[in-house]
């Protein structure tokens, strides 16, 4: 059982091929941060109640064959899948000898993504757009120790999230990290020199780095993101990036897969 002094990261877990990489990332973190690592398989009940629609039909891809949506082929496809992801969750937590937890989850991607987790610090989530990355997936549980994990922590041009900024406290202390602080514009010239004041007083090594993000707009924004490099992003949940807009649509924008530090 998780007690309020142990730290938990939630995984939000799809299929199986996305859940393995998203569960070497999770499993990297939780082992820098000393937390327990907790699957949630979702089962999307927007899909589910579409399989009441008779005029949709499902293209199945490995037969190319048109069905209509059923809804019990569905809930056994989903329990088959929540079965193989559970155990790829077990083994990933094995390896790296963290304790762990698993369940199904059935709701709203776009409404009710933050109710998943109400005792966990973390909420991890694959990438959700169409931008990706040749680096995105590189094992990092099984990495040399020269190869360091790339996280980038997006933060605000406002006062930050004290969470956020305790959790990167947490984080520089390992030698298998590189952190790659975003700074979204907005800020003024003051508050900005401040920001940077606060950062250098984390005692970053050559191990980090400052980017000035030029652009708000999605795309741009996106793209500056993609270029720098990281293997998975962290942000915090009252970001600006997350405010005005469901997560999910926010999320569809950002070319990496993302930790929300609550």
């Amino acid at each position: 059982m998780n007690t309020l002094s142990q730290r938990r990261i939630t995984v939000v877990l799809h299929d199986r091929p996305q859940s393995q990489r998203l569960l070497d990332l999770a499993a990297s973190i939780a082992t820098l941060l000393k937390a327990e690592l907790e699957g949630v398989y979702v089962e999307d009940a927007a899909l589910f109640r579409l399989t009441g629609l008779p005029f949709l039909r499902e293209v199945r891809l490995d037969s190319q064959s048109e069905e209509r949506l059923d809804s019990q082929r569905l809930l056994q496809e989903w329990r088959a899948m929540a079965k193989l992801t559970r155990q790829a969750l077990e083994d990933s937590a094995s390896r790296a000898g963290l304790s762990w937890s698993f369940r199904v989850w059935r709701g709203e991607m776009d409404d009710e993504l933050m109710s998943l987790v109400q005792e966990s610090e973390m909420l991890l989530l694959g990438r959700l757009g169409r931008l990706t990355s040749r680096r995105l997936y590189r094992q990092p549980a099984h990495r040399r120790t020269s190869e360091r994990l790339r996280l980038g922590v997006i933060l605000d041009p406002g006062p930050q999230s004290e969470r956020l900024m305790e959790t990167v406290r947490d984080l520089l202390g390992t030698p298998y990290l590189e952190l790659i602080f975003l700074l979204l514009p907005g800020a003024s010239p003051a508050a900005q020199e401040t920001l940077m004041q606060s950062l250098h007083s984390l005692d970053m090594d050559q191990r980090s780095n400052i980017v000035l993000v030029s652009g708000s707009a999605p795309l741009d924004l996106a793209a500056q993101l993609k270029a720098s490099d990281c293997d998975l992003l962290m942000i915090g949940e009252q970001s600006v990036l997350l405010r005005g807009q469901s997560m999910k649509q926010s999320l569809m924008h950002l070319p990496y897969p993302i930790i929300v530090v609550r």
